[in-house]
C-alpha cells in the first residue's frame, strides 16, 4: 500500500513537472501540502479504499485521484470544483483550495468506490496513434493484412486512430482486418458516464487535449453506429493478454499479420508482471513468425519520475526477438524524437528474414 508520505512526494514531484496547468499544480500542491500537516480524514478514507491496491508508476496513484476528483465535477454541476475546472466550464485563474476543501470535507461515496476499482484509461493522439508508423513501415511495405490487438484498450480509441486523426501522410487502413482490444474494464463509447469517465482521465485544463477527446469519441461513436463490430473490445486482465491471443487469434494463416501493442500500460506492470507478459508475448511472435511486430509506447522502465514516453518496437529476425528503439516524447519538457529512417531499416522488406 502507499504511504502517505510516498503520495506526497510523488503529488509535489507531479505539480513540479505539470507547471503549465495551474490547477493541476495547484490540487497537487494542496493534496502534498495537506499531508505533510497530519491525517485528513479524506486521506485516512484513501488509505481504506487502496488497501488492496497496489502502485508500480509513480505517478499512478496521484493521477487516479485527480481522475475521480474530475469525474465527480463532470457528473454533478452543483460539484464546488466545477466552477475552477475549464473543463467544467470554470476558470483556471482562482485558486480551487477553497473548493477542494468543501468537496474533500464530505465526499460522495462514488469517489472513493472509483479511487478503489477505478482504472485511468488516458488518450490522446500524441501516443494513442503512434502505432501507425510500425504498421505502415511493415505491413503497409508488404501489402499485408494484419490484424490489430491493443492490450489496456478502454474504449478501443488507440485502435481507430488511424481513421479519428487525420496526418495528412497516406496510411492504408484497409489492410486492417480486425481491430481487437483487450482490457480488464472496457468501456464503451456509447455510455454516458463511461464516457465521462474517459474524459476525466484528462486533467481539467488541458483543454485542448480534452477537446480532441470529444470529437475522437463522437467520430468512434459514429464508426459504431454503422457497425458494431468496428472494435471489438473483450474483458481480459493485461498479464493474461498473450494467453488470449494465442487461443483466439489463429496465426496459422500465412496471408495474414499481427500487430500487438500496447501504451501506457506495462509501467503499472511490477517487473515479474511485465516479465510474464513480455514471455508471453515473445511466445505469439515465434507463432506467427515474420509476419508479426510488437509496438511499445511506455515510459522508461526503472527510471524514477519517468516522463519520457519510448516508442519501441520488435520483431523476429533469424528466429530471435529483437527490438529497437525510434521514438520518444518528454512530456515534462513537451518535446519529442522520431527517427523513421530506424524504424524502415529494421522493419523493412529488405532487412532481416
Amino acid at each position: 500500500m502507499i504511504t502517505k508520505e510516498e503520495f506526497a512526494a510523488q503529488a509535489e514531484r507531479g505539480a513540479a513537472m505539470l507547471s503549465a496547468l495551474p490547477v493541476t499544480k495547484a490540487i497537487l500542491y494542496y493534496l502534498s501540502d495537506q499531508l505533510k500537516k497530519g491525517d485528513p480524514p479524506w486521506w485516512k478514507k484513501t488509505l481504506k479504499a487502496w488497501e488492496k491496491r497496489k502502485f508500480v508508476a509513480w505517478s499512478e496513484a496521484w493521477s487516479l485521484f485527480v481522475t475521480c476528483l474530475h469525474f465527480e465535477a463532470l457528473n454533478d454541476d452543483d460539484n464546488p470544483l466545477v466552477s475552477y475546472f475549464p473543463s467544467c466550464g470554470g476558470t483556471a485563474e482562482a485558486d480551487p483550495s477553497s473548493a477542494l476543501n468543501r468537496f474533500l470535507s464530505a465526499p460522495p461515496d462514488s469517489f472513493f468506490t472509483n479511487l478503489k476499482t477505478g482504472h485511468r484509461r488516458y488518450h490522446s493522439q500524441a501516443t494513442g496513434g503512434a502505432w501507425r508508423m510500425a504498421a505502415d513501415c511493415f505491413f503497409g511495405e508488404r501489402e499485408l493484412p494484419y490484424y490489430l490487438v491493443e492490450v489496456d484498450a478502454g474504449a478501443g480509441l488507440n485502435l481507430a486512430a488511424d481513421l479519428l486523426y487525420a496526418t495528412g501522410a497516406p496510411f492504408d487502413s484497409d489492410l486492417i482486418q480486425a481491430r481487437i482490444g483487450l482490457d480488464s474494464t472496457p468501456l464503451l463509447v456509447q455510455d454516458i458516464v463511461q464516457r465521462r469517465w474517459l474524459a476525466a482521465a484528462v486533467f481539467p485544463d488541458m483543454t485542448p487535449v480534452m477537446n480532441g477527446l470529444g470529437e475522437a469519441v463522437e467520430k468512434m461513436a459514429d464508426y459504431q453506429r454503422k457497425d458494431p463490430t468496428f472494435v471489438q473490445l473483450v474483458k481480459c486482465d493485461p498479464v493474461t493478454a498473450p494467453k488470449f491471443v494465442a487461443k483466439n487469434i489463429p496465426a496459422d494463416d500465412s496471408d495474414l499479420g499481427l500487430l500487438i501493442f500496447n501504451a501506457l500500460t506495462t509501467g503499472r506492470m511490477t517487473d515479474d508482471e511485465y516479465n510474464q507478459y513480455a514471455g508471453g508475448i515473445a511466445d505469439i511472435m515465434e507463432a506467427w513468425g515474420d509476419r508479426a511486430i510488437w509496438f511499445e509506447a511506455e515510459t522508461v522502465r526503472g527510471e524514477l519520475y519517468s516522463a519520457t514516453i519510448r516508442y519501441s518496437v520488435a520483431r523476429l529476425a533469424k528466429n530471435a526477438l529483437t527490438r529497437i528503439n525510434f521514438g520518444w516524447v518528454d512530456f515534462a519538457s513537451n518535446q519529442y524524437g522520431i527517427d523513421l529512417k530506424i524504424a524502415k531499416k529494421f522493419l523493412g522488406t529488405a532487412k532481416t528474414s
